[in-house]
């Protein structure tokens, strides 16, 4: 054999030994990484996400171009409540496979938590445009609508959801139209509240938002053709004729409303914003001491809108001819908030104000 051909033959050798070599380590390094994987979930799965970081750490090491360590690690820091650190991870898992739609379901809490409530929406949209039926994004997603005041997802998110049945409807409804009010969103409310009721003309929640908006909003006959409605079945629901009288008082039709407003006095006499609006009553019929005597009890007994209470009785002590004492009620309404009592004050009163 001549040297030539030994030397050729050791290098076949040499390099059959190197991708033995290449395998044997590779096989070792693909087993240290299952370990170092499985160690991690073991222990975020225990509720010890900080220890099983370190684990994640290591896989990543090992082979960071795959997307399964970046992800487990961001989970984990998820869970310890690490929500910076965690985003890194994700981003990362994501960039190395887009599709990967677990990363999208973590980053959108973790930018949630850090308050980035717009890329959280991104995210948890991506997610359930690969997962259209996760009950639990759905969720997700209502509640951060809600928070946003992006009121058409969370109506259609709220629309899907309503097929878990009538105890998880009634809760999410609540709390969709509950955020609505809290906003003042009241003419798309009235909207969302009118189509369920197309679908549910019984239902007794969707009824009284429905009775509540359009009163916010002054559509007052329609309030009231709901509310008689309603007392067909509950006619001594004082909240509803409460609702009834302030109807009719906005409607002009002042002495169906004083009557309901004296019937809910007998029967809760100490109620001190009844008391208040029974004397706005009176003061429409021009019954001036009747209005006077009936607003200063609601303003003893600290009514909600004191600042309402103390216009009107400065409106029937002036028809009274106590100019002084109706100024002063006016500047008191004026502190208060009520901007309307700056006009009386600048009528009737330019003598007595401070120059």
């Amino acid at each position: 054999m001549t040297l030539v051909k030994v030397k050729n033959i050791r290098k076949t050798v040499i390099a059959l030994l190197s991708v033995v070599a290449f395998h044997n380590l590779h096989a070792q390094l693909q087993g240290d990484f299952d370990k170092y994987m499985t160690l991690g979930i073991a222990l975020d799965e225990k509720g010890k996400a900080k220890l099983a970081v370190p684990y994640f750490d290591t896989a990543v090491l090992i082979n960071e171009k795959s997307e399964l360590p970046w992800l487990s690690r961001g989970i984990a820091k998820v869970h310890s409540k690490d929500f910076s650190g965690a985003v890194v991870d994700f981003n990362k898992a994501i960039y190395i496979n887009p599709n990967l739609k677990d990363a999208y379901l973590y980053r959108h809490i973790a930018y949630r938590q850090t308050e980035n409530y717009q890329f959280a929406l991104g995210d948890i949209n991506h997610y359930l445009g690969l997962q259209p039926n996760d009950t639990t994004a759905r969720n997700y997603r209502f509640d951060l609508c809600l928070l946003l005041e992006e009121w058409d997802q969370a109506y259609t998110d709220l629309i899907w959801l309503f097929k878990l049945g009538d105890k998880v409807m009634t809760e999410r409804y609540m709390r969709f139209s509950q955020a609505m009010e809290s906003a003042k969103a009241y003419d798309p409310l009235a909207s969302y509240v009118e189509q369920l009721m197309a679908g549910n003309p019984t239902n007794k929640n969707f009824r009284i938002t429905l009775v509540y908006t359009q009163v916010q909003i002054g559509k007052w006959d329609k309030a009231l053709s709901n509310i008689n409605i309603m007392l067909l079945d509950d006619p001594q629901n004082l909240e509803l004729l409460k609702l009834k009288a302030d109807a009719l008082f906005y409607l002009k039709r002042i002495a169906e409303s004083e009557k309901i407003y004296q019937d809910i006095l007998t029967k809760n006499p100490m109620d001190a914003n009844i008391m208040a609006d029974y004397g706005h009553c009176l003061l429409q019929e021009s019954k001036w001491e009747e209005a006077d005597e009936w607003l200063t009890k609601a303003i003893r007994e600290k009514n909600g809108t004191p600042a309402y209470a103390y216009l009107g009785r400065g409106i029937a002590r002036y028809n009274m001819g106590k100019v002084g004492v109706a100024c002063a009620d006016w500047e008191r309404s004026l502190y208060l908030g009520e901007k309307n009592a700056k006009i009386y004050l600048n009528s009737f009163c330019s003598e007595t104000m401070p120059k």
